[in-house]
């Protein structure tokens, strides 16, 4: 009994050590130096593919407001805009609009999803009232255990991730200026 016991401990301090060295799978949270590496490459180029940040995307699942459950990143047909968003955040209400727009022109050539912090929301029915006074269409995610926030490092909002279909991270923003957000989608679907 003894022996089991020492065995497991020793093979569960194994896993548990070699864990942290385990890097680059989906799912893995992003740490600062990936980020700083993400924004550290010429994002034009990214865009253009000529040049990556070689930082994969962390996979999640989570659910929508009907309940249906979605697994977001990782290798797709169309390139992943990824925006985290709550319905108290100012910022997140400026660039909502333009969200809307960049979804009506892009989506046949780039996947949109939006993912609220749904932990901090005080209401959840401010949740759906956001996302229909913006006429938004796209699938939004229900982030109620800050997972997907916890793996992609959020520090604050709305914070934007632009994924190639590798899985591969190409750009990461804040909000930013509405031409600018339209330049690097076009940039990114040139050719497609």
């Amino acid at each position: 009994m003894i022996i089991v016991f020492l065995s497991a401990t020793v093979l569960g301090l194994f896993f548990i050590l070699n864990s942290d060295q385990m890097s680059g799978n989906a799912g893995d949270k992003l740490d600062a130096s990936a980020l700083e590496s993400v924004l550290s490459v010429n994002q034009e180029a990214a865009l253009h593919r000529k040049a990556t940040s070689g930082v994969k995307a962390p996979a999640f699942t989570l659910k929508d407001l009907n309940g249906t459950t979605h697994t977001v990143a990782g290798a797709e047909d169309k390139p992943i805009v990824l925006q985290f968003w709550a319905s108290w955040c100012e910022a997140c209400s400026v660039e909502a609009p333009t969200l809307k727009k960049l979804h009506e022109r892009y989506e046949d050539k780039v996947d949109f999803y939006g993912v609220n912090l749904s932990s901090e929301e005080k209401q959840a029915s401010a949740i759906k009232t956001f996302i229909e006074e913006n006429e938004w269409r796209f699938t939004n995610l229900l982030d109620a255990n800050k997972r997907a926030s916890y793996l992609y490092e959020l520090h604050a909002l709305p914070t934007t991730f632009i994924i190639d279909t590798d899985g591969t991270v190409l750009d990461t923003f804040h909000l930013i200026d509405p031409m600018e957000f339209e330049s690097k989608l076009e940039m990114l679907t040139e050719g497609r």
